[in-house]
């Protein structure tokens, strides 16, 4: 198995009024969700954080005030995390049939057994649609995947960060994958409701920040 994947959380605040606030994004089928992201090949976890909330709220200025711990490992027993974008077969050998898809670095999968040089995983996609279907699985993946492109350490580092952009109390970001993010400021308390895993987060750091 591959070395611990290093995962990056950006709690961004600011004091408004006397209040703190904590800068969040509500995902369009996902939820309401803190500024996160994988550490890249190349990268220090300090620059992957800053550029995690770029690609996540559009703030280019950003200061870390502060280091606030880390989960030594998120993931549970039947877990694992892809180290590599990777693709997936549906036997244990590289002739066997791939999927179409890959799954990418930093997705968290299911584990299910090793056979040699292969780790037997599932990946289930869910989408929530606000309109028609509450909830409709986009991909539905059981397979094999080489054990070198697979970990079982994902390691997430928690940073505490300032902006001196001015930005408005509330406004939209169109991601990567076409999506638009609302982003948004929200008191600390009461604590914001934020999807889970990620409310283990905000537990975590909650009397830090």
């Amino acid at each position: 198995m591959s070395k611990a994947i290093q995962k990056v959380t950006a709690f961004i605040m600011r004091e408004n009024n006397g209040v703190k606030e904590l800068l969040v994004f509500k995902h369009p089928t996902a939820g309401i969700q803190i500024p996160a992201g994988t550490v890249e090949e190349s990268e220090d976890i300090e620059t992957a954080v800053k550029r995690e909330v770029y690609e996540e709220t559009g703030l280019q200025f950003v200061e870390i005030e502060n280091y606030l711990g880390c989960f030594k490992n998120e993931l549970e027993d039947n877990q694992r995390i892809m180290a590599e974008t990777t693709q997936v077969y549906i036997e244990p050998n590289l002739d066997a049939i791939p999927y179409k898809r890959k799954l990418p670095k930093g997705l968290t999968v299911r584990y299910h057994s090793t056979q040699e040089d292969f780790t037997h995983i599932s990946y289930i996609e869910y989408e929530y649609d606000q309109f028609y279907e509450p909830i409709c699985i986009e991909a539905n993946i059981t397979g094999w995947v080489p054990n070198e492109n697979i970990s079982a350490q994902k390691k997430r580092h928690f940073f505490q960060l300032t902006t001196q952009e001015e930005t408005a109390d509330a406004w939209e970001l169109k991601s990567d994958q076409g999506h638009i993010f609302k982003l948004y400021w929200t008191p600390l308390s009461p604590k914001p409701n934020i999807i889970s895993p990620q409310d283990r987060w905000l537990d975590f750091v909650y009397e830090r920040i």
